[in-house]
């Protein structure tokens, strides 16, 4: 049996330069509707909006609980507890390699996530009992 609820885990991905970032291993269902509500808004005429500025970065910035990156002094930039608006902040502020270096990680972990959920569908269905569906009174038989 597959269990329906997320265990709050995080992984480490390795990166380039010797850097890494921290993420959750999976996101809740809340975690996902979350991110889609920073990159979404509703206009007054009710029809959705794209915040183009959050859109890019939001699978990142709802990923991310920590990294080894350093400022320009090398100190560590620290983003473990900044709310999500907080950590695009920090997020915007990189440079634009070490910005897709992380995007890129968190991307494919993701990724890896939905294939990995596909392919417990296939295993869970191939494992399943099979349900004989009797007709229904009424029906041409």
């Amino acid at each position: 049996m597959i269990p329906a609820v997320v265990m709050p885990r995080t992984v480490t991905l390795p990166l380039a330069y010797g850097w890494s970032v921290t993420v959750w291993d999976e996101l809740t269902h809340g975690q996902f509707n979350d991110m889609r509500s920073r990159i979404y808004s509703e206009s007054a005429d009710g029809t959705l909006q794209r915040n183009v500025e959050r859109f890019f970065d939001g699978l990142a910035v709802a990923y991310l609980v920590d990294w080894t990156l350093t400022d320009a002094q090398g100190q560590a930039i620290a983003i473990r507890g900044l709310t999500p608006d907080a950590l695009q902040d920090a997020f915007r502020n990189l440079r634009q390699f070490a910005a897709l270096e992380v995007q890129r990680a968190i991307e494919a972990h993701h990724d890896r996530n939905l294939t990995a959920i596909e392919d417990l569908k296939k295993t869970a269905s191939i494992d399943a009992p099979s349900v004989t569906i009797s007709p229904y009174a009424g029906s041409p038989a």
